[in-house]
């Protein structure tokens, strides 16, 4: 096997989906919707993003599952589009390391999710 093989095998897969998503902040409870997701993060939409940086708990309602509840922090932030434009209004979390085990579970939800759903992958990181 070579080196680009492995590495392939290792990225995670990140795909088009929309599920329900309760975000919880110091602030309160934030209602939202995934639009792409990875074991590694996902980009929610939202009426009211958050700012860069800001610790969260995110609680993921993938279809047939049980809720996965993981720490995650606010990558970037989109609090201005509208839902008409490429990037609607929301924002790129980041998964924290503390998560590994709901990491690993959610990869294998996003991962059976492409094939029975056969949503598309949007790319290997």
């Amino acid at each position: 096997m070579d080196a680009a093989m492995v590495a392939d095998r290792r990225t995670p897969t990140r795909i088009r989906a929309r599920w329900p998503v309760v975000v919880l902040t110091d602030k309160g409870v934030l209602l939202a919707e995934t639009r792409e997701i990875s074991s590694e993060g996902v980009f929610i939409s939202c009426e009211e993003p958050l700012k860069p940086e800001e610790k969260l708990r995110v609680f993921i309602m993938a279809p047939n599952h049980r809720p996965l509840e993981i720490p995650a922090e606010v990558a970037w932030s989109n609090p201005h589009a509208s839902e008409q434009e490429t990037t609607p209004k929301g924002m790129g979390l980041r998964f924290t390391k503390d998560s590994s085990d709901q990491r690993q579970r959610l990869q294998d939800i996003v991962v059976q999710h492409y094939k029975t759903k056969t949503g598309p992958i949007l790319d290997k990181k």
